[in-house]
């Protein structure tokens, strides 16, 4: 499996969603009036396929949306369809850990990163540690209490990286490069690992 032609299949794909949506989004109304169908029934249930277009697109556009960029400082991202801004300090990163999506069969395997600081740096999207987040995560629990006995006096917070899809594969690199003083989890280790087996910029 290449990841970037992957990357590249996701984007062709989205951007093919995209358009046939568009297309389908007009050509209803269309042939609406092209058939002479004004009738309240038809309207009625030609709204109804609309508000589902509009809502296929959304929720679509939303899961994809994933840019970032590393300034040298900080990582900065941005997410989803109201493109919320996530600005990380990297070397307030202290552990990256990874879980695996379940998907649809025959769909490409998908995954969260979530992400500990000791810095929240302006962002509501950096959540203090609670015991709701804890139990839902209970390898980032394990690694939370060892590193709160090293610091116990250090306030932590996460966030979850979930938009992307596949994208995720060099944002995940990019952590790995630039977060020096944070400890990866073996399943990010892995999941680093697999994508500079399988990427043609270290092939």
């Amino acid at each position: 499996m290449n990841i970037d032609k992957a990357i590249r299949k996701q984007k062709k794909s989205y951007k093919r969603f995209l358009l046939s949506m568009g297309f389908i989004f007009f050509v209803l109304p269309a042939a609406l009036i092209f058939y002479k169908k004004i009738h309240i029934f038809y309207i009625l249930y030609l709204m109804v396929l609309e508000l589902l277009i509009i809502l296929a697109l959304f929720i679509s556009i939303n899961n994809e949306m994933l840019r970032f960029n590393y300034d040298g400082y900080r990582l900065k991202l941005i997410l989803g369809l109201g493109k919320k801004r996530l600005n990380l300090t990297a070397n307030n990163i202290v552990l990256v850990h990874v879980e695996n999506i379940d998907v649809q069969e025959n769909a490409e395997e998908d995954f969260r990163i979530i992400l500990l600081s000791t810095s929240k740096f302006r962002s509501n999207r950096m959540i203090p540690v609670n015991l709701v987040f804890l139990r839902n995560h209970p390898y980032v629990a394990y690694c939370y209490n060892r590193i709160k006995t090293l610091h116990p006096n250090d306030q932590y917070y996460f966030t979850i990286i979930k938009k992307g899809g596949i994208k995720k594969y060099p944002l995940l690199d990019t952590i790995y490069k630039t977060c020096v003083y944070a400890y990866f989890t073996e399943d990010t280790i892995e999941k680093i690992k697999f994508y500079r087996e399988n990427s043609e910029y270290y092939n």
